[in-house]
């Protein structure tokens, strides 16, 4: 497809998450701008999100994002000549970028990080009213004109995809009972429901006829593992079998998700899912809660949250009680609310 003159360059180089919320932004810009050229910057293990979409035309990777590959990249967007840049990051590294590239007009994304420290830090709310990412990433579109319509637009599977995930489901004996999802992992142990409970968790709903699959990264793989056994259901393990984007394929498959604060919460609700989502070092004011009307965050109200802005830090306590203390019974209680709600709306 031809473009007319002048190109839109968007830097967002992590992370998954993040990425997802980003959707409806990127395809409200191809809507409102399809004669411009719009560009990507992000790290090549994300490239897989997008694929059979349209949101932009090129792809520019990142593969390790160290200052070397950083000067390179810059070598070669500065031959693009970009009349607009969009620093939907604002690290150390889009910042480079944004700042030693010439173009005509600059946004950059607002991320209130003093708010988000005395929070941490001195547990001294300074939030007025809460901001959430995807409003974040709404400001830089309604700044290029452009009314972002929905917060949590679907994102586009192809149908490959599709077939991925349907094939790895009957290569794993699918016995046909419908589908919920779990994704026990995330990137910080501090972030992660104990892994018993999730086992008991799978079993309960099992027992009432869902049949319960396991995803997420090769990193997961063994917690996953060790979690099916506990639990003695017949679960489906999927972890580290499907791509990104054949796991968004098969969380539209499913009726929820169970996950912590991670990437999947986002991806399952891009598919239209709702989620059960357990918070515990973090908190709604970060802006990454859930949106899907069905979905539901289960956390306790502790003095000490929020610790840190990402959970990297181990709990002070080492009890990690802001996620301990949520007991089985009453996740499964609100599970099989949204999924009862569920199986009433579609």
């Amino acid at each position: 497809m031809s473009r007319a003159k002048g190109k839109i360059l968007i830097i967002r180089l992590s992370s998954l998450g993040d990425l997802i919320l980003m959707v409806p932004m990127l395809r409200a810009l191809r809507a409102g701008f399809p004669d411009r050229e719009i560009h990507l910057v992000c790290k090549e293990k994300y490239a897989g999100l997008f694929e059979g979409s349209d949101f932009f035309d090129r792809f520019v990777i990142v593969r390790r994002g160290d200052l070397n590959e950083l000067v390179r990249i810059r070598s070669w967007l500065k031959m693009e000549r970009y009349d607009t840049i969009i620093d939907a990051h604002n690290v150390i590294r889009s910042n480079i970028l944004l700042h030693t590239l010439r173009a005509d007009r600059k946004l950059q994304i607002q991320k209130n990080e003093m708010k988000k420290l005395m929070l941490i830090l001195f547990k001294k709310n300074l939030y007025s009213h809460m901001v959430s990412q995807a409003s974040r990433y709404a400001a830089l579109a309604g700044a290029m004109g452009v009314e972002m319509s929905e917060a949590c637009a679907e994102l586009p599977v192809p149908p490959a995809a599709a077939r991925g995930a349907e094939n790895a489901l009957a290569r794993a004996g699918r016995s046909g009972r419908p589908l919920v999802a779990f994704a026990p992992g995330a990137r910080w142990r501090t972030k992660r429901w104990p892994d018993e409970c999730y086992a008991e968790l799978i079993a309960g709903v099992s027992r009432r006829g869902w049949e319960s699959v396991l995803i997420g990264g090769a990193e997961d793989s063994t917690a996953n593992a060790s979690i099916a056994r506990m639990s003695g259901a017949a679960s489906i393990d999927l972890t580290g079998a499907l791509s990104v984007i054949e796991s968004a394929a098969l969380l539209k498959r499913c009726e929820a998700l169970v996950t912590n604060d991670s990437a999947p919460l986002h991806l399952a609700e891009a598919v239209g899912k709702p989620v059960l989502a357990f918070f515990g070092p973090t908190v709604k004011e970060f802006g990454y809660f859930p949106q899907h009307a069905r979905s539901m965050v289960l956390e306790t109200a502790l003095p000490c949250r929020p610790c840190s802005r990402n959970g990297a830090r181990p709990c002070q306590y080492g009890t990690r009680e802001c996620l301990t203390a949520i007991k089985v019974p009453y996740a499964l209680e609100k599970l099989l609310g949204i999924l009862e709600e569920t199986r009433r709306t579609s």
